[in-house]
């Protein structure tokens, strides 16, 4: 005996595969009720299914249900006494609000009652229709009828509908897994190569005693302090991630003395903006790296946060420029600047965009913008410090 099509189709992702013994053995939860095992938990619902059915879903059943109900209604209608259409439309309307309610939970016990009961429902019925003599063997049979094909479109409804839930979870988790690795490696991006030469900066500078060596320990000091705990996060509040911008400006103004100048302006209304961990740390890495590094002179960097009023509604604008040479006409994107991409799109959805260009005034300019309004329940939805 081969497995059970609920066996294998129909099981919760990660489920151990049946055995040989297992393959044996009768499976009569399958016999007596061939649906889904899995029961989802509201926040499993609430993450696969974000918001109310559409209203293309709403037409396309009641499209479904009215158009074979009026089809039977016109057949034996006519001549069949109140109780053929009264049966209908109670069982139409008896259909319809299970099939909603699978809908909005699969895995619930009333379609699962519903599948149970409509079968023997259409037998009872049409056993009761038959006694009577003012009803004809044939409405009888069809009303019988068009009951067991609406518990057959029940089950594939509860089928359909958990399949999705339980694809859709697993997709979402996939992401995650995706995100966490992308952020990962960001920071395993953003530490090694930037330590690794203030530490070998400042060795050098304890060797010859040399008087930067303490503001340097300081500021790095200060630098591991604001950013160690932020990775661990989904995200992090705009004043956080600023103040770990300003601690990596500091420890790099340490080691490159005049040659770096910077600033750091946020709007007050956009201190609790959500933005991924470590993401504007990487730009104003890149912009000191490729901007202000590779000049004999230095240069400047600058982090400024803003409410750009007018348009259709205001705009959260984060820009991240630099006074260096600029983007080359052919340069690509790295691999810090796509983890950042994608970061981004996985934590704000398609509302936020950050772009990369030439600055006006020459250098590069990073620019994330953020409608006002997705940007306020964004900030309202950041979990507690």
């Amino acid at each position: 005996m081969v497995p059970s099509p609920r066996s294998q189709l129909l099981s919760a992702p990660g489920a151990a595969a049946p055995g040989p013994a297992a393959g044996r053995r009768i499976d009569w939860s399958t016999v007596f009720m061939l649906l889904p095992s899995r029961r989802f938990t509201a926040e499993e619902l609430r993450r696969a299914i974000p918001g109310p059915m559409s209203p293309s879903v709403k037409v396309s059943i009641a499209f479904n249900l009215a158009v074979p109900a009026l089809a039977l209604l016109i057949a034996f209608g006519r001549d069949a006494p109140w109780v053929v259409p009264a049966t209908m439309l109670a069982f139409v309307a008896l259909l319809a609000w299970i099939g909603l309610r699978a809908w909005a939970d699969p895995s619930s016990s009333v379609p699962r009652t519903g599948y149970w009961m409509l079968p023997l429902l259409s037998g009872l019925v049409g056993g009761w229709l038959l006694k009577g003599p003012e009803v004809t063997r044939a409405a009888a049979v069809a009303i019988a009828m068009m009951m067991v094909i609406g518990s057959l479109g029940l089950w594939f409804v509860i089928v359909h509908r958990h399949q999705y839930v339980q694809m859709r979870l697993a997709e979402l988790a996939e992401r995650e897994r995706a995100v966490e690795m992308a952020r990962r490696l960001a920071a395993a991006q953003l530490e090694p190569h930037f330590l690794f030469n203030t530490l070998a900066s400042l060795q050098h500078w304890v060797a010859t005693r040399d008087e930067r060596a303490a503001p340097l320990l300081e500021a790095l000091t200060g630098y591991l302090r604001a950013t160690l705990p932020m990775f661990a996060l989904p995200t992090l509040a705009l004043a956080d991630e600023a103040e770990a911008v300003r601690r990596y400006l500091q420890v790099m103004q340490a080691r490159l003395g005049a040659r770096l100048a910077w600033r750091v302006e946020i709007d007050p209304r956009l201190q609790a903006l959500a933005v991924p961990p470590g993401l504007l740390l990487t730009l104003v890495e890149n912009a000191v790296e490729h901007g202000i590094e590779p000049q004999i002179g230095g240069g400047e960097v600058s982090l400024r946060a803003a409410v750009q009023e007018g348009g259709e509604r205001a705009e959260a604008v984060v820009a991240v420029e630099d006074s260096g040479a600029g983007p080359a006409a052919d340069a690509h994107e790295g691999l810090g600047l796509t983890n950042a991409r994608e970061r981004l799109a996985f934590t704000h959805g398609t509302a936020a965009r950050l772009t990369i260009a030439r600055s006006p005034a020459g250098g590069c300019r990073a620019e994330l913008r953020l409608p006002m309004p997705v940007a306020q329940e964004l900030a309202e939805k950041m979990p507690a410090p």
